[in-house]
C-alpha cells in the first residue's frame, strides 16, 4: 500500500509538471503568434498605402520584405540599418510570375523567451512547481521504503542464521578442535570433552526444530 502511494505521487508530480510546462508553453506560443500577426498587419497596410513602414510593434519577433517587379522595395525602416543574426529566423521567399518577391523572417521559438513567460505565468508555474514537489516527495518516500525493507529483510535473514546455527557454534567447534588436537596428550580428559562439547551442540540444535 505504501509503495503504491509512493508511485501515486510520482505519477500525479508527473502529470502536473507535464500539464504547466504545456499550458505555459500554450501561452507562449499564442503570445508569439499574435506578436508576429501584428507585424504583418501593419507591414500589408503600408504596402496597400505604398507609404514607408518607418517601425512595426515587436521588431524582435521579425520582419517582411517586399520587392515589386519594378524593383520597389518595401520594409520596415531599420532592417538595412541593424545587424541581424538570420540564423535566429526561420524564413521563406517567393517569386510571383511577374517577378514581385516576398521575404518573410520570423523569430524562432527561443528558450530564454519561453522560460521568461513561464516565470511571468503563476498559475502555470505554480501547478509545475506543485508537480516537481509531489514528484520529489514520492522518489524520497519509495526510497525510504526500499531502506526499510533492506533493513527488515536483513533482520529475518539474522534470525534465520540464529535459528539454524546455535549460539556461540564457532567457539564450541575450536574448542573440539583443540580437544581432538590434544587427545594423544591427555587421550581420556580429551575424548569427554569432545563428546561433551558435541552432546551440547546437538541438543541445542535439537531444541531449535
Amino acid at each position: 500500500m505504501k509503495r503504491f502511494l509512493s508511485l501515486i505521487f510520482i505519477v500525479l508530480g508527473l502529470l502536473l509538471f507535464g500539464w504547466g510546462i504545456y499550458t505555459s508553453f500554450e501561452i507562449y506560443a499564442i503570445k508569439k503568434q499574435e506578436k508576429i500577426n501584428a507585424n504583418f498587419a501593419g507591414f500589408i497596410l503600408s504596402v496597400c498605402e505604398n507609404k514607408e513602414l518607418k517601425n512595426i510593434e515587436y521588431p524582435d519577433q521579425g520582419f517582411f520584405i517586399f520587392k515589386t517587379a519594378e524593383g520597389k522595395i518595401f520594409t520596415y525602416g531599420q532592417v538595412f540599418q541593424n545587424p541581424t543574426d538570420i540564423n535566429m529566423y526561420s524564413s521563406y521567399h517567393k517569386i510571383s510570375p511577374t517577378k514581385a518577391e516576398v521575404y518573410i523572417y520570423t523569430r524562432k521559438y527561443n528558450l530564454g523567451e519561453y522560460i521568461e513567460e513561464f516565470l511571468k505565468n503563476p498559475t502555470a508555474f505554480g501547478i509545475a512547481l506543485a508537480g516537481l514537489i509531489l514528484f520529489a516527495i514520492g522518489i524520497v518516500y519509495m526510497l525510504i521504503l526500499q531502506s526499510q525493507q533492506k533493513s527488515i529483510e536483513g533482520k529475518i535473514v539474522e534470525k534465520m542464521v540464529e535459528k539454524t546455527y546455535p549460539q556461540g557454534l564457532e567457539k564450541r567447534l575450536k574448542a573440539l578442535r583443540l580437544a581432538i588436537a590434544t587427545h594423544r596428550i591427555i587421550p581420556k580428559e580429551s575424548i569427554e570433552e569432545a563428546k561433551r562439547i558435541l552432546n551440547d551442540i546437538l541438543k541445542e540444535m535439537e531444541g531449535r526444530k
